[in-house]
């Protein structure tokens, strides 16, 4: 076993260990079950989709931001009011987005290969993000994403339609990143390991910096 062979075994087990825990999103393990299935391929933080209220002055600052809220399978209308009758120190945004999947792979020719499956299956926004000793880093990457200010003050009041609505549009748009998975899964399955390179895509071939 080189060392390659070694990460990769190494990311199983860390898989299987925090699935143990509780760790692991619920409901991904069959998918990262089909990546493993690829000799040149290992997953590593991999998220299923989910739905999040952050606590935040914008939604995609890190200083002083905060998860205050998270589910990967679904919300409530309870959960909701739960949140919004505490306190907040900057907006309230409610963010719901698909799955993403890092995989590293041993080669471009692997890479390239799973690029091709997933664009095939609507993951649009994928790419080869880098290059280092785990491999070359692939992101996958659907278009499905909300980002929507759910409060400014506390003082604001939200009504119980209003927010049924958000709930409702929250859970059908995490439901649909969760089909697109389950079309992933069985596409990755479907390809098996028979890579076929993919050079150029209609935006161009996707560039690869080497981190290390």
């Amino acid at each position: 076993m080189d060392e390659w062979e070694q990460l990769r075994e190494n990311a199983w087990e860390r898989i299987f260990r925090d699935k143990e825990i509780g760790y692991l999103d619920p409901d991904i393990f069959p998918l990262l079950e089909a990546f493993r299935k690829r000799e040149k391929a290992y997953t590593q933080s991999s998220c299923s989709g989910r739905i999040t209220i952050i606590d935040s002055m914008l939604p995609w600052s890190r200083k002083h931001s905060s998860i205050i809220y998270k589910n990967h399978l679904g919300t409530t209308i309870n959960d909701f009011k739960e949140i919004l009758g505490h306190g907040q120190a900057w907006r309230l945004w409610l963010v719901v987005q698909g799955p993403i999947v890092h995989v590293y792979t041993r080669d471009e020719e692997e890479a390239w290969d799973i690029l091709r499956v997933a664009r095939s299956v609507g993951y649009k926004h994928s790419a080869i993000l880098s290059k280092n000793y785990k491999g070359i880093l692939v992101e996958l990457r659907t278009g499905i994403k909300i980002v929507h200010l759910l409060r400014e003050r506390k003082e604001e009041l939200i009504t119980d339609d209003y927010l049924k609505t958000l709930v409702n549009t929250s859970i059908e748009i995490l439901n649909e990143g969760k089909r697109k998975m389950e079309e992933l899964r069985q596409a990755i399955l479907s390809d098996g390991n028979d890579s076929v390179k993919l050079r150029e895509d209609s935006e161009g071939k996707t560039e690869v910096h080497n981190l290390s």
